[in-house]
Formats: structure tokens, sequence, C-alpha cells
């Protein structure tokens, strides 16, 4: 039997990915978690915090542990019994995809599939993975990071399909790319029912509603945003983003140090708070915009009242920001002087999803008013 049911989905630009880019209804997450596990930096001797320890070593309080960030119990099948039901697929291949109405066995393929059925507590369902960032493991489970990898870079796509079919997956959710090749959709569509949904980030809001969806969750998919909505407004209250200009500033792992892509999770999620930005780091909707000209830039573009620094992604990084933090460029902007420097994980800055977004939320509450203490 095929069943189809009203979904979430929105279109670009309507519903939560709309509120994502930050303007009517702020976003937050209802799971208790923050950004955590090692530092990528510790050690680094300046008076600067992580998320969660200091870079000189000291614990943080933080509301939970990785092993803790997915929900607990199940979100409970919304179209139990057996048969079919049509649910929507971004592409490549048709606008809709027939799924197991209650999957029991899922390949999450893409961050965004993780985290959703994180959020959803279906970790237990979840029999693979690809797309997890290099340190994925400060903010998801090691019942998630630690699962089989399917690697879709391999020259053949029926190399991937290969794989995938030895986890005898019965859904296989799928990030859709730019550079997604048609041929590694069909290939994996051969071993399971195979829906695409958006990874730019940006769009993570409508993502979630459409991986809610084909898992068998789209009402609980939905309230997991509305509490997103809720949680954001809370920020909003007690830390009042807007009083404070918010540098958000990413080291690289080649030593430098630049204004965050805005197209970026957290930059997205400063938006919806309404955080304030300085001058030359003013986005709408996840791009820049130029300075106002009665506000032109003022001093370095990488300061601001609070500086965020995105560090992590991958074993060099650690040494990538020693050297940033020593320099005569980073001594020298106010908020170093200031002690008001956070350094926070990138997998939660940069990724995708609810359980990211509460991180992310989470980070923001606590630290944007917040002095470093001394290193």
């Amino acid at each position: 039997m095929t069943d189809s049911a009203p979904s979430l989905r929105r279109h670009p630009g309507r519903g939560y990915g709309r509120l994502t880019a930050g303007l009517a209804a702020p976003l937050a997450i209802g799971l208790t978690l923050s950004a955590c596990g090692p530092s990528p930096v510790d050690m680094v001797e300046h008076p600067v915090t992580t998320t969660p320890s200091r870079m000189a070593g000291e614990e943080l309080q933080r509301s939970a542990e990785p092993e803790e960030s997915c929900a607990e119990q199940p979100a409970p099948a919304e179209f139990p019994g057996g048969g079919d039901r049509d649910v929507p697929s971004e592409g490549p291949g048709g606008d809709s995809v027939e799924v197991p109405r209650s999957p029991e066995r899922i390949l999450a393929l893409g961050v965004g599939a993780v985290d959703v059925a994180c959020a959803l507590g279906l970790q237990q369902l979840v029999v693979g993975t690809s797309g997890l960032p290099w340190d994925a493991d400060v903010y998801l489970p090691t019942s998630l990071t630690d699962l089989p990898k399917v690697d879709l870079s391999v020259p053949s796509p029926s190399e991937a399909a290969s794989t995938a079919r030895n986890l005898d997956p019965d859904l296989i959710v799928l990030a859709g790319t730019d550079g997604l090749d048609d041929a590694v959709v069909e290939a994996l569509d051969a071993v399971a029912p195979t829906v695409v949904y958006d990874a730019d980030p940006p769009s993570w809001t409508g993502a979630t509603e459409l991986i809610s969806d084909a898992y068998g969750r789209p009402r609980a998919g939905g309230d997991v945003l509305l509490d997103v909505i809720e949680r954001t407004r809370m920020t909003i209250g007690a830390a009042t983003p807007s009083d404070s200009r918010v540098s958000l500033v990413s080291v690289s792992d080649t030593g430098g140090a630049e204004v965050q892509d805005p197209a970026t999770l957290g930059s997205l999620l400063l938006e919806s708070v309404e955080a304030g930005r300085p001058p030359a780091q003013r986005t709408r909707d996840g791009e820049q915009v130029p300075p106002l000209p009665e506000s032109p830039a003022l001093g370095d573009e990488l300061d601001g009242d609070v500086i965020f620094a995105i560090v992590g992604g991958g074993p060099s990084e650690a040494d990538a920001a020693r050297e940033v933090f020593a320099s005569d460029r980073w001594a020298d902007l106010d908020a170093v002087g200031a002690n008001r420097i956070f350094v926070m994980d990138r997998a939660v800055w940069e990724g995708s999803g609810p359980v990211a977004a509460r991180a992310v939320l989470e980070d923001i509450r606590t630290s944007i008013n917040g002095i470093a203490p001394d290193g």
C-alpha cells in the first residue's frame, strides 16, 4: 500500500528555511547539549575559552556530553505498519520517492541526515554514515561517529553502492550538492529507496523537514523546529545579542584568520538572534552586505566587542590556532585586550541540523556577554 501524507516541506525562501536566514522569527533547539569534547586547541597559553574547555586546559561547565546529545527516546513512528508512502526528494531523480512507512535500517549519507536522526532519537536505526566532519565527535555520540562510512568520492558509483548494500539499509537519505552525480543517486537507489535533501547550509531547516518526513516522523521534525524558534527567542531575551558587535572569525589550517563565511550555520544563527555585527561583517540571509555609509569599518575587520573564533576540522588546526593567537595582528585586536575571545568548535558552527543548531545557540547565550578567564 502506498500512503501519501501531507508534508511539512517548504519551498526555498518559505517556512522555516526563511527563518534560518535570520529574520522574522528566531530559531533555537530543544535538545540539551553544548559543543562538547576535547578542544582542538587545548594548551594554547592565551586568555581564551573553548567549548567546552579553556585553551589552557581548565574545564568549563557544559550542558551535556556528546553521548547525551541525541534524544533519549525515539520519536514514535507516525505511519506504523507495512507498505510504502511517498515523500518529497530534491533530486537528482524524481520529485518524490516511495519509502517504508516506518524505516528500520537508515543509511544517513550527510551530516544533516545524521543530525536529524540524532535529534529524533533514531540513532539506533542508523547503520552507516558519510560526510561527517573529522571532529564530529565533539557533539555527536560515538554510536553515530563510529558507524561504517560510505565513501561517495570513489571513482565508480557502483563501489559506493556495493558498500551501501553490505549495510542492508531499507532507506537511504543523501545530501544533495551541486556536484552530486546522477549516477550515484541511481546506483544507491538500486540498493534502497534514496531520498535526496538540499545540503546547502541556508536550507538546513527545510532539509530537517524533508529528512524527518523520510524517516516517518514529519510532525516530530516540525516540533523540533518549533522548539528551535522558542529557544532562540529565549536567547534573545537572556543575552540581548543586538547589544554586542559579534565578530565571527575562522582560523584556517594554514595559520591564517579570516571573517567566517556568512553561509554557515553559526553565522545564520547569529542573524536569527539579531546579533550585532562589526560593519565589515554585516550579513543578510546568509550573504555579506556592505557596511552602511554612516557606519564605516573601523580598525581591523576581525575585531568586535567579542570574537568567536572557529577552530577545528583537522589534526593541524591546533598548531594553526597557536600561530594565529601568537601573532601581532591578533594581539592588537581590542577584543583580545578585553579578554573577550571564545573558541568554538568548527564541526558545530559549520554543522547542519537541529542538534548542531542547539549547540551554537547555547554557545551564543553563554559566551556573548562573557569575559574569558585568565589563561
